[in-house]
């Protein structure tokens, strides 16, 4: 009998996690691997295993990595069922946020690490560890994704003072002071010094991108749109023809991105406003040149509006764009 992969068993280990009898990984019955097409026999590491007293084929890819489209794996999926009569639980050692979730939206029974679990077969779903912001009561405040990015991309603002902190965002002192209370709060930040606090980030670079993204969204509020192309001089180009500018592929449908202020400016402007319009105005929650004064929009604001794109091209230079950051 050969070894288990180290990789299958950490993973049967995760699901045993969840269920009340523990499962145990058994070598693949000769007569179920003699059905497995032979362009799949190599593909993966073919065990069995039953849950709930249902056999499971289990197919393991023992790489480092994997980006096998949800299509082809969908795929895959219907013909070992088909000829194996099993379901397949597909076990990977690693691969990227948006393909788990492009696989879990194919109905594919996944596990990835001892980390995710999507198995749709048991009814059984764990994402990974993190916050979730839809379970808190409290809305986090318009000014913390700001806060954070300015910080990361712009300027170090650990030792600053509400106020000044103020000045270089241009809003209120107590739109900050409402954001830095929550911020201390949810452990995001540490207030020193006397009468006048200075804020200090309790989490570094990429540590800090890390535990503030879930807390994160798009930073569009909404999008009009005008056959008339560079109508606003204060304004940055956006999605795709600003991924473009960070990576090697083609730009796309003009767009640009501005402050809420800058369009009440627009709106006292003779423009022609029209949903068909060739030009896309995205009205950000807030001033996209605090962040960027390249003509471009900052990385990972666009990051955050693109990440559900639902183009895997995209998504991969997304992936790449974060990973050359030096944080």
């Amino acid at each position: 009998m050969s070894k288990i992969p180290d990789y299958i068993i950490t993973a049967i280990n995760r699901i045993n996690e969840f269920l009340p009898e523990q499962i145990k990984v058994m070598e693949l019955q000769t007569n179920i691997k003699k059905k497995i097409p032979f362009g799949l026999s190599g593909a993966y590491d073919y065990y069995q295993t039953e849950i709930f007293n249902i056999p499971f084929l289990i197919a393991g890819v023992g790489d480092e990595e994997e980006d096998m489209t949800p299509s082809v794996l969908a795929k895959q999926k219907e013909v070992l069922q088909k000829q194996t009569g099993l379901t397949p639980i597909f076990i990977f050692q690693k691969i990227a946020s948006y393909l788990f979730h492009r696989y879990t939206q194919n109905n594919l029974d996944i596990v990835v690490g001892n980390r995710q679990l999507f198995l749709p077969s048991i009814l059984l779903v764990v994402g990974k560890e993190k916050p979730d912001p839809a379970k808190d009561p409290e809305k986090v405040p318009a000014l913390f994704q700001l806060m954070v990015l300015y910080h990361l991309e712009r300027e170090n603002i650990d030792g600053l003072t509400m106020q000044e902190i103020a000045e270089k965002l241009k809003t209120s002192y107590a739109t900050v002071n409402r954001c830095v209370r929550w911020m201390k709060e949810k452990g995001f930040i540490t207030l020193n010094g006397g009468k006048e606090k200075q804020i200090s980030f309790n989490f570094k670079g990429k540590n800090l991108w890390t535990v503030a993204l879930p807390f994160m969204e798009t930073p569009i509020e909404f999008v009009v749109y005008t056959p008339e192309l560079a109508i606003s001089e204060n304004s940055l180009i956006s999605e795709q023809n600003a991924l473009a500018e960070y990576s090697l592929l083609n730009g796309g449908p003009y767009r640009i991105a501005i402050s809420k202020e800058e369009y009440k400016k627009l709106k006292q402007k003779n423009i022609y406003w029209d949903p068909f319009g060739e030009a896309g105005i995205e009205v950000w929650k807030y001033d996209p040149t605090l962040l960027s004064d390249t003509g471009v929009v900052d990385k990972l604001s666009l990051y955050l509006l693109l990440k559900d794109y639902e183009d895997e091209r995209v998504q991969i230079e997304l992936e790449n764009m974060l990973n050359e950051i030096k944080w």
